[in-house]
């Protein structure tokens, strides 16, 4: 049994390797989605931000500039799609970090997993806010080139080599791809303590975000020479979770999703606190696919749930506030 010890591929080696055998892209499909698209995947998305250097009236000018990662477009708060989006201000609360953490985040490039909100802003009327709930910090201040994957070690194990042990996921798309090495050490200017900590981190969920387009080699071994990496510096909020109000929350009996027959489960006491429109999915999921296995489920005595709040972006139990 061959345990592929190079899936990391730390070793710079590899690239020249790779480009002598001749490396293609296994890539093709774009993944592009249109805005429309976006909004009806729902959800958070994956974005860059920059800052707006405009010189005039806060909160007109002054705040970020948006982009989709790995997508050309974005939906804005007005409802139409564009290249970016312009948001007054940052809601960083959902990150939930220190200020020295959120400080040391905005001192080097990063990804957000976040979402446009509208808020308002007195006489200047509504504008977007952008709320982040993920937070991801580049390990250094080296540019990124190439798309963004989400890359996690699966711990496959293989009777020969090449062996595809890490699963890629291209942000903001369903592609996915499986590889059989990323090369960290090629991101510039990268010390040996960061490819350390990037390697640990792919090791466990959710791994790392790594850009860098995936490409094989004529043996069959797929590879990404990462330009930049990203590790996670926040939990954030999940989409089940995600709140703006107390109104959006509630406490769920249906405590995971179900899409097939094979996934029901006897629902107990309503002990989960979520979003509203999760409880309300999970619900109609429940109803369509497992209404005959209830017959057969124990009656539960219930007693009154624990009251339930929106705090920091996320719904949470035995909160008051």
């Amino acid at each position: 049994m061959i345990r592929s010890l190079s899936r990391f591929a730390t070793l710079a080696g590899l690239a020249l390797a790779l480009h002598a055998t001749g490396c293609a892209p296994v890539e093709a499909d774009d993944g592009e989605d249109s805005a429309a698209e976006e909004v009806a995947a729902g959800g958070a998305v994956y974005v860059r931000v920059r800052h707006d250097t405009r010189r005039c009236v806060s909160p007109l000018c002054g705040g970020y500039w948006v982009s989709r990662v790995n997508q050309r477009t974005l939906r804005c708060v007005d409802g139409a799609s564009a290249a970016e989006c312009y948001v007054a201000e940052i809601d960083w609360a959902g990150l939930r970090l220190t200020d020295r953490a959120l400080e040391d985040l905005q001192g080097r490039p990063f990804i957000l997993r976040a979402r446009i909100a509208p808020k308002a802003y007195g006489p200047f009327g509504t504008m977007g806010s952008l709320v982040a709930v993920e937070g991801w910090s580049a390990i250094n201040g080296a540019e990124a080139t190439g798309r963004v994957h989400r890359v996690v070690d699966a711990h496959r194990v293989c009777v020969r080599a090449p062996c595809p042990t890490l699963d890629a996921f291209r942000l903001n798309s369903t592609v996915t791809a499986t590889l059989t090495a990323v090369d960290l050490t090629r991101v510039a200017g990268v010390t040996r303590s960061g490819v350390s900590r990037g390697t640990a981190a792919l090791g466990r969920e959710p791994g790392v975000l790594v850009a860098g387009d995936v490409v094989t080699a004529a043996g069959g071994a797929r590879t990404v020479t990462a330009s930049q990496f990203y590790l996670r510096v926040s939990e954030g909020v999940s989409d089940a979770l995600y709140c703006a109000a107390d109104a959006d929350c509630t406490m769920g009996t249906n405590t995971r999703d179900v899409a097939s027959s094979a996934d029901c489960y006897c629902r107990a006491c309503p002990v989960v606190a979520m979003n509203v429109s999760t409880a309300e999915r999970r619900a109609r999921a429940y109803q369509r696919y497992c209404a005959a296995s209830r017959e057969t489920c124990p009656l539960f005595r219930c007693v009154s749930p624990p009251p339930v709040a929106c705090v920091n972006h996320a719904c949470a139990a035995g909160s008051t506030r």
